[in-house]
């Protein structure tokens, strides 16, 4: 059912209705006061025939309409029979001297209400032509009307010019008030539909934005959370609402202290959350206030984005600046040492030929060699890591490359009996690499592994490739059960020199990660203190099917 028929149907079911109550309430209160007062002359069985009549209009009316689709005609046909109906009554109630032609102005109202101008002002000629013609008939005795005494031929003419004034009034206002009822109705249905298209729209906006948006009341309540917040955060809009100063922590809790602050400008920070699956994100956000309509503060509406990426990708930055500052330093110091420690070395070596050495001179001289070879190796390490050798790049199994060092792992003397390694990866899966630089890259990470684990333990390589976030990759993982590293340790584990070794020159892992971005790499690390730590190296992966889907496995 469309909306202009639902309309005229709930319309047309109302007058049904008021009829019958209207004449249930004329009908008694008519026999009220006649029987009391006798107040009305008419024939007998006046009352009986309009009640009979109006019971009989109502059903046939109730039963068109359900089957009649043209609902405007079923309504002309009410109208009109309506005052038909009133017509008839007045005939029967004195004509000129009844009291029921107001009746007249009711029905007159009610087709302005359904029918609208056009309605008014035809039932309201249709009311003047019938109650004229009555008085016409009842002044000059047709068909049996008895002349009234009490009237003029100026006093029925002037009563029927303000009857015919007073319906085409009663039409001229109820049809203006109709009208303007329908206008409003109508302007209400375009805004309402506007405001659906609005709320959509904005519902819309709201899903597809890639920020997330909050909205806080003044009381620190979350009332709305769209999308992107439950895809950056990991919590639906249910668990978040209970749950937010666990996840956000510290980084908004003061904003309801200083919304003076947000009044000028937004404001922007960052802060670490606790995502849903455990994990620890820094967030950008950007915080404004929420204003009504009256420019009255109800709240506090916070844009954030992911940036942890970002800070990585910062930290990447200022790692290269620093790399390019030692790699300056590198090239200066590199002839001004390395030469006259080789000088150096090689008298030592003559004199210790030429000497004959016992007890502590010799122990002496042993020390002065040994860190001679010391500092050599440290001065070749530093250049590796500050001005890395150019690298022909080549398709290479990486199973093959990690199987070697393994091997060489096995037989050097940081080689721990106790210590259990285990290497399942696929020979299909390659890289476009350096075998050489990429051997010293997992080289190292092994020494670091076994040096962690002075009791013995477990080292498990594994890799897998898939779709990254821009190519194909190659993921590598390589775990520990050692002793871990600290958190306060974590973000400097790759500048260089940086150590908490005894002994250790702290270039190992710097250029590890040097190789890897040469590579075209990321390498990262993932530790606990006394839970061992995770090395996940990515490298852009290249199809090599010769392997022909056999893997490489080591265990020991």
């Amino acid at each position: 059912m469309d909306s202009s028929r639902s309309e005229y149907y709930s319309k047309i079911k109302r007058l049904i209705l008021s009829r019958l109550l209207l004449a249930a309430f004329l009908l008694s209160s008519l026999a009220f006061f006649q029987y009391r007062y006798h107040i009305f002359q008419f024939p007998s069985g006046t009352p009986l025939y309009f009640a009979l009549a109006v019971l009989v209009l109502t059903g046939i009316y109730w039963y068109l309409l359900r089957v009649v689709d043209n609902l405007p005609l079923l309504a002309y046909i009410q109208i009109a029979g309506d005052i038909l109906l009133i017509s008839w009554l007045v005939s029967m109630t004195g004509g000129i001297d009844s009291g029921f032609a107001l009746l007249y102005h009711v029905t007159i109202i009610s087709a302005s209400i359904i029918l609208y101008r056009r309605g008014g002002y035809l039932s309201a000629s249709l009311a003047s032509i019938l109650y004229g013609g009555l008085l016409d008939m009842q002044y000059y005795s047709v068909l049996g009307f008895t002349r009234s005494l009490n009237y003029t031929p100026i006093q029925v003419l002037y009563l029927l010019f303000i009857n015919i004034i007073s319906f085409y009034t009663v039409a001229l206002l109820s049809s203006y008030l109709s009208e303007r009822l329908r206008k409003t109705r109508q302007e209400l249905r375009e805004k309402s539909m506007d405001f659906d298209d609005l709320q959509v729209i904005q519902d819309h906006i709201l899903r597809s934005v890639g920020s997330g948006i909050v909205t806080m009341n003044m009381s620190g309540e979350i009332t709305s959370w769209n999308n992107a917040a439950e895809h950056i955060t990991g919590y639906r809009f249910d668990e978040i609402r209970t749950n937010w100063k666990a996840v956000f922590g510290d980084s908004i809790k003061g904003l309801f202290g200083h919304t003076d602050d947000l009044k000028a400008r937004p404001v922007r920070f960052e802060g670490p959350i606790a995502k849903r699956d455990g994990n620890r994100a820094i967030l950008g956000f950007t915080a404004t206030l929420l204003k009504d309509d009256t420019d009255t503060v109800r709240g506090i509406i916070l844009t954030f984005q992911d940036i942890t990426r970002l800070i990585e990708m910062e930290e990447q930055i200022r790692r290269q600046e620093r790399l390019a500052t030692v790699g300056s330093l590198a090239a200066g110091i590199a002839h001004e040492i390395r030469n006259p420690l080789a000088s150096l070395s090689g008298s030592i070596q003559m004199l210790q030929g030429e000497l004959e050495l016992r007890g502590d001179h010799k122990h002496l001289m042993d020390i002065v060699l040994r860190e001679t070879d010391r500092l050599n190796n440290i001065i070749t390490e530093f250049l590796d890591y500050a001005r890395p050798r150019s690298s022909q790049m080549e398709p290479i199994s990486l199973a093959s490359v990690l199987e070697e060092t393994i091997t060489l792992f096995r037989n050097s003397r940081e080689f721990k009996k106790d210590i259990v390694i285990t290497c399942d990866i696929p020979f299909s899966i390659a890289v476009n690499g350096n075998p050489q630089r990429l051997r010293q890259v997992f080289w190292n990470l092994l020494i670091n592994a076994a040096q962690a684990m002075d009791n013995g333990g477990s080292i498990t390589i594994s890799a897998a490739s898939g779709r990254g976030i821009d190519a194909d990759e190659v993921t590598i993982h390589i775990l520990d059960t050692g002793t871990g590293i600290e958190k306060e340790h974590l973000e400097h584990i790759f500048d260089p020199f940086f150590t908490t070794k005894s002994g250790g020159t702290g270039l190992g892992l710097a250029i590890a990660y040097r190789i890897i971005e040469d590579h075209n790499g990321t390498i990262d690390v993932k530790s606990e203190a006394g839970k061992g730590t995770a090395v996940i190296i990515s490298l852009p992966y290249l199809d090599l099917t010769a392997g022909n889907g056999q893997n490489a496995r080591y265990d020991s």
